[in-house]
């Protein structure tokens, strides 16, 4: 198993119920990690009864107009989320959490269960990824065109050994493609088209895609810092 492959056990007793995590500005993908500093007190008790149960949580992109009615639990979100899992968490002094998500597989939810909880529950269906229909031969060349690609973008910059760990472990070309498309600049729109992507052979496309975009600004582009800081609920 390499250090972004995620444990397939994890979701092996998935009920299909889980806490929505919803964001205006971050898309998680599987095999990412996404560092957060939980201050509202609604996700403090959604944390609080994720590691006592599952430690699953799903990550929900917010839709356009999300800004009035965010503090009820109606504000719209995309329905492709990213299940993850609570992979470290620190309980500061005044009531904070700091917590690491580690992307696990993508989801999509059906509905959710409107309870008395200041949170949403979601009841989420794993999507299952299609295998990209390419030769072996065509498989190399998209990872090799990918590597390439995000080398060139990320040129200068230094990112955390455990990223390099991922990127030379030979990763799944699916599971490359999420890790790099997790590290691009990508507005959230955009990345949220690729999470929602579960052909593998066309989000490959859509990453180099973005590569090239990256790289035909003209301007220096800084990928994201991997891991990423803490970042506000």
């Amino acid at each position: 198993m390499t250090p972004f492959e995620p444990d397939p056990g994890q979701l092996r007793n998935f009920t299909g119920n889980v806490p929505l995590f919803p964001l205006p500005d971050t898309v998680l993908f599987p095999n990412g990690l996404l560092p957060l500093m939980i201050f509202e007190p609604r996700y403090r008790e959604m944390i609080a009864d994720a590691l006592a149960g599952d430690k699953l949580i799903a990550m929900a992109l917010l839709a356009p107009g999300w800004e009035s009615s965010y503090e009820s639990k109606t504000a719209t979100i995309h329905q492709t989320v990213c299940i993850g899992r609570i992979a470290s968490s620190k309980l500061l002094s005044d009531g904070r959490y700091q917590v690491v998500i580690e992307g696990l597989a993508r989801g999509q939810v059906l509905d959710e269960d409107h309870d008395s909880r200041p949170y949403r529950i979601g009841r989420v269906e794993l999507n299952p990824e299609m295998p990209a229909d390419l030769s072996s031969e065509l498989r190399r060349r998209r990872q090799r065109e990918l590597l390439v690609g995000f080398q060139q973008v990320a040129a200068g910059f230094d990112f955390d050994n455990t990223f390099h760990d991922s990127l030379d472990a030979d990763l799944p070309l699916g599971g490359l493609c999420d890790v790099i498309a997790f590290s691009l600049p990508l507005e959230p729109k955009t990345a949220q088209s690729i999470l929602e992507e579960t052909n593998i052979a066309t989000r490959a496309l859509l990453v180099l895609d973005e590569l090239k975009n990256c790289l035909g600004t003209g301007d220096p582009v800084q990928p994201s810092t991997f891991p990423p800081p803490y970042s506000l609920n």
